[in-house]
């Protein structure tokens, strides 16, 4: 497999949210290509299987990017090989890690097999998890390994987020003729109110931005909307901090959502993305962390699929590529590293195979 040809053809593939198209069919024609049989489920996400007999490990991972952004800011074209890289978006967050699954499957089929692997590539990943949520529930693998970038050190999980939209109602008027009832005066009291407010164990708070409705220049706000952003770890209680963000005046504060589609599956989704630990003496995350050669297993600062799937199975995060380089218009992936990841998702997936179940 020329997997240097295929990386850059994947990055130059805009896969948004909703638009995994291209992208799944370039893996799906890679895969195929490997002689292993690979389809598209309901929601359009990209399954293969290698050998029959169980355990079953998932190599997880997401086809949807963010945006590019301005092609100026980047330094090379999107699916360039230089610096001993491959550059563009989706580099790191994940499409770099997706092929480097792709060569794990080349080397373990030539291996004399304890289990089977599947290969499972959602969609959505960037907008809820649409993907992950139709897929888990008919999985029942020993583990699933996450190839979200982590600098090739195993991860444990992360903080929750939540997205709160708080909203300040007035009466939309001619500037020229407006008083003092105005629901900016109403959001300078609020963001002041909120300032003061008692920090909550284990969660995170932080204003990110203001919109006004219906946006005229010349003309008073009927709703001014602020928009919080939060961070919570498994013992923060988001619920309680929506009781004490509507104490503080009398603003609409609720958590929005969603309605989200790909291929049959359309899903109502709350912006409310929930956090993931794996125990630190899990049984599995010890053989992972023997197979490898690393002492202890780190955190993700941004939140994962690893919650919805994790509802079946463990969840080992392991990915090349540094994650602070995702979302940024310097996202690019050493090949080194993508080669060297493929040799530890081997090393992973036969560790879990033969742990004890």
């Amino acid at each position: 497999m020329d997997w240097v040809r295929l990386l850059s053809r994947l990055l130059q593939a805009e896969s948004l949210p909703g638009q995994e198209g291209e992208a799944a069919a370039l893996l799906l024609e890679a895969l195929k290509g490997m002689g292993l049989p690979a389809w598209l489920d309901e929601a359009g996400n990209v399954e293969a299987l290698l050998g029959e007999e169980e355990p079953e490990v998932v190599l997880a991972g997401h086809l949807d990017v963010v945006p590019v952004g301005d092609p100026g800011r980047w330094p090379y074209p999107q699916g360039a090989v230089a610096e001993g890289a491959l550059w563009g978006r989706g580099a790191v967050d994940m499409k770099g890690p997706l092929v480097a699954m792709l060569l794990a499957l080349e080397d373990l089929a030539q291996r004399p097999l304890r289990g089977r692997v599947r290969l499972l590539a959602t969609v959505q990943e960037e907008v809820g998890g649409l993907g992950s949520r139709h897929a888990a529930p008919r999985l029942s693998p020993r583990a699933f390994i996450l190839g979200e970038p982590s600098g090739r050190r195993l991860m444990r999980g992360h903080r929750g987020r939540a997205e709160v939209w708080v909203d300040l109602e007035g009466e939309e008027r001619h500037a020229a003729l407006a008083g003092e009832e105005n629901p900016l005066y109403e959001l300078a009291e609020y963001l002041l109110a909120l300032r003061d407010l008692p920090p909550l164990p284990g969660l995170h708070l932080t204003p990110t931005r203001v919109d006004t409705y219906p946006g005229a220049k010349n003309q008073t706000p009927g709703v001014v909307r602020l928009y919080l952003d939060v961070r919570y770890e498994p013992e923060g209680d988001p619920e309680r901090l929506l009781e004490r963000l509507r104490a503080l005046g009398g603003a609409s504060v609720y958590i929005p959502e969603e309605e989200r589609a790909s291929g049959e599956v359309r899903m109502r989704l709350s912006a409310l993305w929930p956090p993931y630990r794996l125990g630190e003496d899990h049984p599995l995350l010890l053989e992972a962390l023997k197979a490898l050669g690393q002492e202890r297993a780190g955190l993700w600062p941004f939140t994962t699929d690893a919650p919805y799937l994790g509802a079946k199975a463990p969840v080992l995060g392991f990915g090349p590529g540094d994650p602070a380089l995702a979302h940024t218009p310097k996202e690019h992936i050493p090949l080194a590293e993508v080669e060297a990841a493929a040799r530890d998702y081997v090393r992973l997936v036969e560790a879990l195979w033969s742990a004890a179940p």
